[in-house]
């Protein structure tokens, strides 16, 4: 999706994403490099709702 409609898909999606909407703060250079250099896979919810995590290596 587009930068430029971040704003309206975030209006969009967080009725929808309920409990599981998170927003961070952190500036958007620095979450991409975390999410490069530490997340390098996922795993299933442990509910089983459907819903994956990114977790990193350690």
């Amino acid at each position: 999706m587009p930068h430029y409609h971040e704003v309206e898909a975030t209006r969009a999606f967080k009725p929808i994403l309920g409990e599981y909407y998170q927003f961070d703060y952190t500036p958007f250079y620095k979450s991409l490099w975390s999410t490069l250099k530490d997340c390098v896979y996922v795993e299933e919810d442990e509910q089983n709702k459907g819903i994956y995590w990114y977790n990193n290596k350690f």
